[in-house]
């Protein structure tokens, strides 16, 4: 019983040393593993079994990278932005700034409100009665609206893909356009009221 369990701690402790070998390749570039660091990773003593040469070429090679201070690829200062990418990243950023709109607002009118005494109709005249500028105003109402617009429509292109349509480049780009100027248009909408 005792070989199996040792048997068994071998293979984990390989496993580990590999992903320690494949993860030490990130670190390097970080600036997070000093030469002493990487050597230990990468010593045959800890690492999968691997010829003198090939271990002293792949430490030769993330040294030269982390000399050299290249960045990772693909990296945000050489990367060129794409519609479909900052889409997806505004989707999921207005997701999350409703999301924690929401759980703070119903908080304040659980919990603080009652022990303020506020309500929402307290709230809403006291905004009123600071007689805000228009402009401020209609700004305010476009901070509020255009994320939930946006949200909506690009979570209906989401459908769609769901279903299987609107994935040539051409139409992506289009859909994409259109649900961010279409968010625009609704949220004057919402304004409006």
């Amino acid at each position: 019983a005792t070989k199996g369990a040792q048997g068994q701690g071998e293979r984990s402790n390989m496993a580990l040393s590999r992903v320690l070998v494949r993860n030490s390749a990130i670190f390097p570039r970080l600036g997070l593993m000093s030469a002493p660091c990487r050597a230990t990773a990468l010593s045959p003593m800890i690492a999968a079994p691997m010829s003198a040469t090939a271990q002293e070429e792949m430490a030769k090679f993330w040294n030269k990278n982390y000399q050299l201070k290249r960045p990772m690829s693909p990296h945000l200062t050489i990367y060129k932005p794409q519609l479909p990418a900052m889409l997806s990243i505004t989707h999921r950023g207005t997701g999350a700034a409703m999301a924690t709109a929401v759980y703070w607002f119903s908080y304040g009118m659980l919990v603080v409100s009652p022990l303020l005494g506020w309500d929402f109709t307290f709230i809403i005249n006291t905004i009123k009665g600071w007689e805000l500028p228009w402009a401020l105003i209609v700004s305010a109402k476009y901070v509020l609206a255009w994320p939930i617009s946006y949200h909506a429509m690009n979570g209906v292109r989401h459908l769609t893909w769901d279903l299987g349509y609107g994935f040539n480049m051409k139409t992506l780009y289009k859909s994409g356009w259109f649900v961010f100027f279409g968010a625009f248009v609704i949220a004057s909408l919402f304004v409006q009221l």
